[in-house]
């Protein structure tokens, strides 16, 4: 099968030549010989960079088949065939004849942000669970499109945001939501990234990607959100293209404030601008609450002079009276491992994910309200961007 990197959209729809009844193995050669019955059978679409880290996380967790597999670049589809081979997947270059095939419960979409929105449509009306890679959408009719499509589906969705689902920044947003450090009042945050833009072709295009705020800073758009239980209800920032090249303007740098209201508020940074090795750079968040101050990263709660915490005595380390709390150490283990196998509970037991549809759409209304805020240079307001479905 020849390498498509470079394929049109309307080829990745559907106008290739169709593979879906090939079989890479014969059945019988699966890792279970005894309960397939049992397994979640598992479809994935886009197995590229992002798909692939996601592949290998499916084929680790218990009880999951990956039965089918679809890409439009044959080197990836071999690659990730080759990889869940005793599995024996179907391999498909169009998305819709793998969401006809009948052998799936749960599909995983992983493929440029700007065919998300209708891959995750047909998925969810398919009736199949669905595991949709960030963000959601990148146009609020889009957004909204989806949303609606998990009310009426039978299955469940998950989207990507897996930074939800590992320490510390799990333990540390219980911490704050529960009210052990007081109401959050204010969000010190920053992602400076060293290096270029990814060279996939489609990151660097703002049509495709929806430009670094809705391809990159929903994770942290997220957090912002889980942080306050809520959307902003406006935003306004500052920034550009300074020394990034893209095939559309991209922001390489922006500065965004956002008011979440009664006193909340978000000062975050996002570049690609830093130098390698600077020890203070990279991401974080820092969260300013009445009793203290909550280090996400790092998992430390600093509380105010009034609280003094004793730490015991651990090995040659002797205790100590601070003002420091670490938070638990959980969940441990890579983030997209724990998300993955969190959605495929979720699967079998009907509840609702983390990182669901609810929390999926607030984080890229967050991005939407950045992008306007910046192309407009003005206070925008979420209202506004709710009006524009």
């Amino acid at each position: 099968m020849a390498d498509r990197q470079s394929v049109s959209r309307r080829r990745f729809l559907g106008t290739g030549m169709a593979v879906g009844s090939a079989v890479l193995l014969a059945p019988g050669q699966g890792r279970a010989a005894e309960g397939d019955k049992d397994d979640i059978r598992c479809g994935f679409i886009g197995v590229g960079g992002r798909g692939f880290g996601d592949l290998q996380a499916i084929h680790k967790s218990p009880g999951v088949k990956v039965t089918a597999l679809c890409d439009i670049n044959g080197k990836n589809l071999n690659r990730a065939a080759e990889h869940v081979a005793d599995d024996g997947p179907k391999l498909f270059e169009d998305y819709r004849d793998l969401v006809a095939f009948k052998g799936l419960d749960a599909v995983f979409i992983a493929t440029p942000c700007y065919l998300h929105a209708e891959m995750a449509i047909a998925v969810l009306d398919s009736g199949r669970h669905c595991y949709l890679e960030k963000p959601m959408a990148i146009t609020m009719k889009d957004l909204n499109a989806v949303h609606a499509a998990t009310r009426r589906s039978k299955g469940i969705l998950q989207i990507g945001t897996q930074l939800r689902y590992a320490s510390p920044w799990k333990p540390t947003l219980e911490a704050i939501t529960s009210g052990k450090v007081g109401k959050p009042i204010l969000v010190r945050a920053f992602r400076n990234n060293a290096g270029n833009f990814p060279g996939n072709g489609w990151f660097v295009d703002p049509v495709k990607s929806g430009d670094v705020m809705l391809e990159q800073a929903v994770h942290e758009f997220d957090i912002f959100n889980a942080i306050f239980q809520g959307v902003p209800r406006r935003g306004a920032g500052f920034g550009g293209q300074a020394l990034r090249e893209s095939v559309g303007p991209m922001h390489d740098h922006f500065t965004l404030c956002l008011d979440y209201g009664e006193n909340q508020q978000v000062g975050y940074t996002h570049s690609w601008l830093a130098a390698r090795d600077v020890g203070c750079d990279g991401m974080n968040e820092f969260v300013y609450c009445v009793d203290g101050t909550v280090d996400i990263h790092g998992g430390h709660i600093y509380h105010r002079e009034a609280k003094i915490v004793k730490k015991s005595a651990v090995g040659t380390q002797p205790a100590e009276m601070t003002n420091r709390e670490d938070v638990p150490r959980e969940s441990k283990g890579d983030s997209t491992q724990l998300a993955v196998d969190d959605f495929f509970r979720c699967c079998r037991k009907g509840e609702r994910p983390l990182a669901n549809a609810d929390t999926g759409r607030d984080a890229v209304l967050v991005g939407l309200l950045c992008r306007k805020a910046l192309a407009e240079g003005r206070v925008v307001t979420m209202d506004e961007v709710l009006a524009e479905a």
